[in-house]
């Protein structure tokens, strides 16, 4: 196999001129110089290293994706892979790999931030899930390393960020059931340290309040330290504060305690979705849900990762998609 002296020798340069041709610099080669180089790439049927080039160009061509917590059983379904075919979709477009990170415990360690801004393994990062730490996603973007965050943002920072639009989904959601004949609709929000989750509960307190009818804090459950699975005792909570219809991002699950409190859906309590889950594993239920964009954010994403990486000015920077309300049989009319 032929290699870069081979055609420096054939070609009468030096490997380093045939490395300018080759890279596109960083010097300037004279056209004639350029040609020879070319022929006796051609003649001896060079193939360059892949990987030398990247290292010689102080480019990875790689793109990161931060998921925290594969290994829990949240990641246990196929929820997340829509994310990934979008970014994988974008990254084989514009000629990059994908390079997956995630062990989220180690992102409290500094090292892992020094490692992933100076190594040049990745030419930027993904972020998606809300555990990966807001102190490890700042740390990177204020060493200015390309960062893009999924389905989330950091509130009072700048950090670049494509997301479903939790507002107008659950404002929706929530204006659904009261036209249907709901009044006592009981919410199972997330942490309001997450921006999710204060997106969530002020759509629905401005429902409520443009319906005219009062906010109730009993047909509310909002745990104080993050959490991703309502406990049984917040169901209950809600059904004996006289809850008529259910809202929740994590379906399966209040199902599930649903059931365990001898409730059926929808003959004793409506139910409505914040956040499709994978509907086969919703057992006897047609769900009402509002379903994110997940491929589109991540195509999204990573197109806005790459732009950033290339130096690039985009439109924009931060990036809401509207959810699409899918009605089905969980909230039929209210009797």
């Amino acid at each position: 196999m032929p290699t870069i002296r081979d055609v420096a020798r054939l070609a009468g340069v030096s490997v380093a001129t045939v490395s300018y041709v080759l890279n596109g610099g960083p010097r300037p080669v004279a056209p004639e110089t350029r040609e020879r180089v070319l022929q006796a790439i051609e003649a001896l049927d060079y193939q360059p290293n892949a990987s030398a080039r990247r290292l010689a160009r102080r480019r990875a061509d790689c793109l990161g994706v931060f998921i925290a917590g594969l290994s829990d059983a949240n990641f246990s379904t196929p929820y997340f892979l829509e994310y990934i075919r979008g970014i994988s979709y974008a990254a084989e477009t514009y000629g990059y790999n994908v390079m997956l990170f995630s062990n989220h415990r180690q992102a409290a360690d500094r090292s892992l931030v020094r490692s992933i801004s100076r190594s040049g393994i990745v030419e930027g990062l993904l972020c998606l899930g809300s555990s990966v730490p807001d102190e490890f996603i700042l740390s990177l973007h204020y060493r200015k390393f390309p960062v893009v965050l999924m389905a989330r943002r950091i509130e009072g920072h700048s950090v670049p960020y494509v997301q479903q639009d939790y507002y107008q989904g659950t404002y929706e959601a929530v204006r659904y059931a009261l036209r249907q004949g709901y009044r006592r609709v009981g919410f199972l929000g997330q942490s309001l340290r997450f921006s999710y989750g204060l997106e969530r509960l002020r759509a629905y307190s401005q429902a409520l309040a443009d319906e005219g009818l009062p906010y109730d804090p009993d047909l509310v459950q909002v745990p104080e330290t993050p959490r991703d699975d309502p406990s049984l005792d917040e169901v209950r909570c809600l059904l004996e504060a006289g809850a008529d219809v259910l809202l929740t991002d994590r379906e399966a699950v209040v199902l599930t305690h649903l059931h365990t409190l001898g409730k059926r859906v929808p003959d004793d309590v409506a139910l409505v979705g914040l956040d499709e889950s994978e509907i086969a594993s919703l057992p006897d239920v047609s769900l009402t849900t509002l379903r994110p964009p997940k491929f589109e954010i991540g195509l999204q994403a990573a197109e806005l990762l790459i732009r950033i990486i290339r130096g690039e000015f985009p439109e924009s920077l931060f990036i809401t998609l509207p959810m699409l309300f899918v009605e089905r049989a969980s909230c039929p009319p209210h009797r």
